[in-house]
């Protein structure tokens, strides 16, 4: 009887934005295949991840303001 192999989510997200060796890639792809817990973990995580690449982020032009105030007190010295 073959091992099973227990997946972190921490490995399918790592998996989901190619981070995974080769070996460890194609683990969790035959895995898939045939664990029906897993897919759904993979396709739930796909869907945060395109979710969140949805996501726009701006700061503030308050924030902004007390940046350049703040940068406006360093010299810059040329090399």
């Amino acid at each position: 009887m073959p091992m099973t192999k227990t997946f972190t989510e921490n490995d399918l997200i790592r998996f989901l934005y190619n981070e995974l060796t080769e070996n460890e890639s194609e683990a969790i792809e035959r895995a898939i295949l045939t664990d029906q817990n897993l897919q759904d973990q993979i396709n739930k995580l796909r869907k945060l991840q395109e979710d969140m690449d949805d996501i726009k982020v701006a700061p503030s032009k308050r924030t902004i303001r007390k940046i350049l105030d703040f940068s406006k007190g360093f010299e810059v010295q040329s090399a």
